[in-house]
């Protein structure tokens, strides 16, 4: 029983901070949404890369990773070419 209880508590506090984390996710613009979806789907994954799987211009992608990033929501990794991004 003790074991079932500190499951549950466990279960708990994971998701209420998924539900803070979800308070920013869900004000975000559909774009955003979808770069954040990928950049779950596939960690450190490059712009670029970002651009052509959604079919959005990479100018655009990377103005919207920029808000992702000032919004804490991804990390940045790498420099110059080799920048990825993930979730934070």
């Amino acid at each position: 029983m003790q074991f079932f209880l500190s499951s549950l508590s466990n279960i708990q506090s994971q998701l209420m901070t998924k539900l803070q984390k979800s308070g920013l996710e869900t004000q975000l613009s559909p774009k955003e949404k979808s770069i954040f979806t990928i950049i779950q789907i596939r960690p450190n994954i490059q712009s670029g890369k970002i651009a052509e799987k959604l079919g959005i211009p990479s100018p655009t992608v990377k103005r919207i990773l920029s808000e992702l990033l000032n919004k804490g929501l991804i990390e940045k990794q790498g420099s110059g070419r080799n920048v990825s991004y993930t979730i934070r």
